[in-house]
């Protein structure tokens, strides 16, 4: 048989390349770690040419973030916010699963794009936390302003949670006491007294549930009815 024949013979065993979808890019991105996750390495795992990943996502930012995503809906879809439930309730459910996707998301958190960039369906837990919020007796447009703070905190001590150390102690707080090491020994009392506090405190919800018993107080202060005028 000719050398072409043979190249032919081959290319029917070899068969078409395999078909990609975005969800097989997410799935063979997220067997990698961070620090290998490049276009070219997903190809190879999908053992495809890397060009096929361009008519799905345009760039490693790109890449990123479609891993982010998926890591952060799977893990906040696993909380059931309940339908007609206390407010309260909601978004303390709401929240508490944000900030732990975000740490789940861990070092690719600052690529996650705020929920509804993936479909409908990630639309629901925001649907139902602004709904809670306006039977509550909140405006709609106070609502959004509400569910965007209970976001930024979530993230917020989502990304602190992730960059703590193994003890759980807050990541600016080794530094502080650095600081502190330089300064006379009668300087910053209550602040010396505070770090010592949060190095052997070990790690808990503490900032989070604070943060939301402030928030809560404040909104249900909001939606006392105004004292009526001298």
């Amino acid at each position: 048989m000719s050398d072409s024949g043979n190249e032919v013979a081959g290319v029917a065993r070899r068969g078409r390349p395999p078909r990609i979808n975005r969800e097989g890019i997410v799935k063979a991105a997220r067997t990698l770690p961070l620090d290998t996750l490049t276009m070219q390495a997903v190809a190879d795992v999908l053992g495809v040419d890397r060009k096929a990943l361009s008519y799905h996502v345009s760039d490693l930012r790109g890449l990123r973030e479609l891993v982010a995503f998926d890591v952060f809906e799977s893990e906040v879809g696993r909380v059931e916010l309940p339908t007609g439930g206390d407010w309260r309730e909601v978004i303390r459910l709401y929240t508490r699963a944000t900030r732990d996707a975000v740490v789940t998301v861990g070092a690719l958190a600052m690529h996650i794009r705020l929920p509804g960039a993936g479909g409908v369906r990630t639309l629901e837990p925001i649907e139902r936390v602004l709904k809670a919020l306006v039977d509550a007796g909140f405006g709609v447009e106070e609502s959004g302003r509400i569910l965007l703070l209970l976001t930024e905190v979530a993230y917020s001590t989502g990304r602190d949670t992730f960059h703590a150390d193994d003890t759980g102690v807050h990541p600016d707080v080794p530094d502080v006491a650095r600081t502190l090491m330089g300064a006379p020994e009668d300087d910053f009392p209550v602040l010396r007294d505070l770090v010592d506090a949060q190095q052997s405190a070990g790690p808990d919800d503490g900032q989070l549930e604070f943060d939301l018993a402030v928030i809560i107080a404040g909104l249900e202060r909001r939606l006392e009815p105004d004292p009526p005028r001298a």
